[in-house]
C-alpha cells in the first residue's frame, strides 16, 4: 500500500509539474506576442520599448492586471498617437481607472486617452482625467459606458468654449442624473454651448454678457430661472433638442460650481477607488495570480 501511495504521489507530482510549466510558458507566451504587437503598432523595435516593457512587468506584479494586460493598454494608446515616453507617462494613471471602474484596460485606455487628447492636455495629466471621469461615477448616475458614449460629441465644443474636462463633466451628471442618455445629453450640452457662444444669439442677448466658464454659467442659469423662464420661452432661447437640458441646468445651477469642486483635484480618491476593489478575498487572489505571473 505505500508503495502505491508513493507511487500515485510521484505520479500527481509530476502532473502538477508539468501543468505548472504549462501555465507558466502559456504566460511568456502572451506577453512575447504582445510585447511584439506593440512593437509593429508604435513602430519601435523591442530594445527601444524596454522601458515600457519593464513597466509592464512591474506593473503586472503589483496590480491586478497582468503584464500582457497592461501591454494591451499600452498597444491601445499607440494606436491613438501616443508616443512611448507618452504612454510610459500614462500607463499606471490608466490602469487605476480600470481597476477602480471595473471595465477592461482596452476599453479605459481609449476612453481616457480620446478624452486626454480632446481637450489638448498633456499625458503628465493623464492622473488628473482618470481622476475626474473615475471619481464622477461614484457622485453622479454617469457610468464608464456613458463617457464612450458622450465625451467625443461633447469634449471638442467644450474645449473650443473654454470649458475643462471637470466643467464638462459636471454638465453631463446633471443631465445624467436628470435621466437623460448618454448620447441626448451629449448633443443637447454641445447645443447650448455653441448657443451661449453666439453673441447675437438668443439666449447670449437674454443673459447680457459673456459665459466663458462653469462659474459664469451657474450664475447666468441661476438668473434666468429666477426670471421665471417658462418652457415657451425656453425654446427661444434654445431649440427642441435642447430645452429639456436647458431646463435641467437652470434649475440645478446653484449646484454646478460645488459638483465639478468635487471631481477636482481627486487623485488620492481615485486610488482610493482601487484599492477597495480589492479589499475581498477574490481581490487577495488576483493579487496573489498577478505577483505569480510577475514571478
Amino acid at each position: 500500500i505505500q508503495g502505491l501511495v508513493g507511487t500515485l504521489g510521484t505520479l500527481g507530482a509530476g502532473v502538477g509539474i508539468g501543468q505548472i510549466f504549462r501555465n507558466v510558458t502559456g504566460i511568456m507566451i502572451d506577453f512575447d506576442q504582445s510585447q511584439a504587437d506593440l512593437s509593429a503598432i508604435s513602430g519601435k523595435t523591442k530594445g527601444e520599448l524596454a522601458g515600457l516593457t519593464a513597466q509592464a512587468k512591474e506593473l503586472g506584479a503589483t496590480t491586478q492586471f497582468s503584464a500582457t494586460q497592461i501591454t494591451e493598454m499600452q498597444i491601445e494608446l499607440a494606436k491613438l498617437g501616443f508616443t512611448s515616453d507618452q504612454i510610459l507617462d500614462s500607463t499606471k494613471a490608466v490602469s487605476n481607472f480600470a481597476a477602480a471602474t471595473g471595465t477592461d484596460m482596452a476599453s479605459a485606455s481609449k476612453v481616457a486617452g480620446s478624452a486626454l487628447r480632446a481637450f489638448g492636455l498633456e499625458a503628465r495629466e493623464m492622473d488628473r482625467v482618470v481622476s475626474v471621469l473615475g471619481v464622477a461615477t461614484t457622485k453622479s448616475a454617469l457610468s464608464f459606458s456613458d463617457y464612450e458614449t458622450a465625451m467625443s460629441q461633447v469634449a471638442p465644443v467644450s474645449k473650443a468654449f473654454g470649458f475643462s474636462i471637470e466643467d464638462t463633466t459636471t454638465l453631463l451628471a446633471q443631465l445624467k442624473n436628470a435621466g437623460f442618455d448618454a448620447s441626448k445629453g451629449a448633443i443637447a450640452t454641445k447645443n447650448i454651448l455653441l448657443n451661449l457662444a453666439d453673441a447675437n444669439g438668443k439666449l447670449a442677448q437674454e443673459i447680457g454678457r459673456p459665459v466663458t466658464s462653469l462659474d459664469d454659467m451657474a450664475v447666468a442659469f441661476g438668473e434666468l430661472e429666477a426670471k421665471g423662464i417658462d418652457l415657451a420661452k425656453a425654446l427661444d432661447l434654445t431649440d427642441k433638442r435642447s430645452v429639456s437640458a436647458f431646463k435641467v441646468f437652470m434649475e440645478n445651477a446653484d449646484g454646478m460650481v460645488d459638483f465639478r469642486d468635487s471631481i477636482t483635484n481627486v487623485s488620492a480618491e481615485l486610488q482610493d477607488m482601487a484599492d477597495k476593489k480589492l479589499d475581498s478575498v477574490q481581490g487577495q487572489l488576483t493579487l496573489l495570480s498577478s505577483a505569480w505571473e510577475g514571478w
